[in-house]
């Protein structure tokens, strides 16, 4: 286990804090009260500043910002801010005109940066008030981060818990999205691996140490693009999704079912195959467990969850890389659990004439895993033949044409009849314009008639954007997605298609950012709101944001969260 301390070393050393303040130094807030009214304090650290437009202070939903005294602003980028310190004044006499039965709840937000660069996300903060013997006393509530997002909650654990209670607490988000569709493309894939690395001598701890090996760099991956992400702005998963990528990705699936069906081995050059060998003492096969690991997680399952936004908005806000890249590592290390019982299992795959058949079936998952890549840039009808044409030459492989000598047999036998009929129904139905895995054969015409109603325009970049937040009549809601995104598909598919998120999202201009190019226009756009990846939606009313959800939810969640 000696990598594993090499490689805390390692990140530790290559993303250390470099100095970066956090958010409770860069902004050291203090508040008081006598009998001429109350005083809000704000000291900034050396070399940050607070933006005076993103200041707004209220009393029980009034905004009385304007009505406040403000210090002399300085410019910078064409806007006014504050440096060295914010002290504002809320006199008793306007405290009384705007407050009944002496209890009120003030509410502070605030939002600043550093002259290196780093921006700080908004804070909220709200505090009770209460007039004693004529004197108001102010008091912090705990709900003072009510008004953030699920991940600006999550970016404020980071900033505010300990080190150990944050891991745990992403170990736990990585156990949550374990059961989601995020970690559900690793399964095969891992157990092809297993089954060809093991061969004729099957262990349960070589399977367990090669389940290891995969999630250990699967995590690895997300770490080290959360830390890019969250320093550069870039959605690195988005970039990965190039069609010449997905293609050659779904190229090197092909290659693994060919050699699991014999028609060769796939084997380093001899003389580099005994180099390694020497080198790592007979344990040849890690390497290959090791780099699928580490492209798996950026290429087969893209996925973006509050937690994962949550550690790459601190990392944005931060720049302690160390802190959000190890919450990462450790949420994906959580997410991987199923895969390390995967591992576990191995030792079930005992030798025998048998295992050619187990080598064959993960071939053909092999076969199933490239047509879902492709799933990305080609129809859906399309990729339903390519299903149905696996599914048809699967039963023949494994023995639709067998003699019948046992109960088992029979089983067999009618099990593959009726995925052979399954799969002839994928391929007339695709020929027909069909695009339903379950419903091949009605054409998809309900899906099209449920999901009809809904109608998103797509904006092409932020100009757009805010002419539509100008013209929009109505709230609205705008959707990042891309083709590549399964979450997104989740949505379109069940979400989206429920009467009850139709009848309310009809009060609603619906507006479409797709992301699927990563064009300079799509990073433009994303980076304006702090979108790490989709599907995200964010909701405005009346030119401001109200809120936003992140990740795949279903309809009654979606229901719940629309602010």
């Amino acid at each position: 286990m000696r990598f594993l301390a090499v490689f805390f070393i390692f990140f530790n050393l290559a993303f250390a804090n470099n100095g970066v303040l956090s958010l409770n130094e860069a902004f050291k807030l203090n508040t008081h009260s006598n009998n001429q009214g109350i005083f809000l304090k704000i000291n900034l650290a050396d070399r940050i500043y607070l933006y005076k437009d993103q200041i707004k202070v209220e009393l029980d939903s009034n905004d009385i910002t304007s009505l406040l005294n403000f210090p002399q602003t300085q410019t910078r980028e064409n806007k006014e801010v504050i440096f060295s310190q914010l002290e504002l004044f809320i006199p008793q006499l306007l405290l009384d005109d705007f407050i009944k039965n002496n209890k009120a709840k003030l509410s502070l937000a605030y939002q600043g940066c550093s002259e290196e660069g780093l921006c700080y996300r908004p804070v909220y903060v709200n505090y009770e008030l209460n007039k004693q013997n004529g004197i108001y006393t102010i008091k912090s509530t705990k709900d003072q981060f009510k008004k953030q997002n699920e991940d600006e909650q999550i970016a404020n654990d980071l900033s505010t818990q300990s080190i150990f209670i944050t891991l745990l607490t992403f170990f736990g988000y990585g156990l949550l999205l374990a059961l989601t569709p995020c970690i559900l493309p690793m399964i095969p894939i891992l157990s092809s691996l297993i089954a060809m690395k093991l061969k004729d001598k099957p262990s349960k701890k070589y399977s367990f140490y090669l389940s290891f090996i995969y999630v250990f760099f699967m995590s690895l991956a997300y770490a080290i693009a959360g830390a890019l992400v969250g320093l550069a702005g870039a959605n690195v998963q988005g970039l990965l999704q190039q069609p010449w990528i997905i293609i050659a990705f779904a190229g090197i699936f092909v290659l693994l079912s060919l050699s699991m069906f014999g028609l060769y081995e796939l084997q380093l050059p001899l003389k580099f195959q005994n180099f390694i060998n020497k080198k790592i003492e007979g344990k040849s096969g890690i390497f290959g467990v090791a780099i699928m690991g580490f492209l798996s997680a950026l290429i087969v399952g893209p996925c973006v969850a509050a937690p994962l936004a949550g550690a790459l908005l601190y990392i944005t806000n931060s720049g302690d890389v160390f802190l959000g890249g190890l919450s990462l590592f450790v949420m994906s290390f959580g997410m991987g659990m199923p895969l390390l019982l995967i591992g576990l299992g191995g030792s079930f795959l005992k030798s025998g004439a048998w295992m050619l058949k187990v080598k064959i079936f993960f071939g053909f998952i092999m076969l199933i895993m490239a047509v879902w890549m492709l799933e990305r840039i080609l129809s859906a009808n399309i990729i339903l033949m390519l299903y149905g044409i696996i599914g048809v030459f699967f039963t023949s492989f494994m023995g639709l044409f067998d003699e019948v000598k046992t109960n088992f047999d029979k089983f067999k036998k009618a099990s593959m009849i009726l995925i052979l009929v399954y799969s002839i129904s994928l391929i007339l139905g695709s020929s027909m314009g069909s695009k339903s895995m379950l419903k091949p054969l009605e054409f998809n015409l309900a899906f099209k008639e449920n999901s009809s109603s809904l109608s998103f325009k797509t904006i092409k970049n932020l100009k757009e954007l805010k002419q539509e937040l100008q013209n929009s009549t109505k709230p609205i809601m705008l959707e990042f997605t891309a083709t590549w995104c399964e979450n997104c598909k989740l949505l379109e598919e069940y979400t989206f298609t429920d009467t009850k998120v139709q009848n309310l999202l009809a009060n609603y201009t619906l507006l479409k950012a797709d992301v699927t190019h990563n064009s300079q226009e799509d990073l433009a756009l994303m980076k304006e709101f702090g979108v790490f990846g989709p599907p995200v939606m964010i909701f405005f009313d009346k030119n401001e944001e109200k809120g936003r959800i992140i990740g795949y939810v279903d309809a009654n969640d979606f229901l719940s969260k629309v602010p």
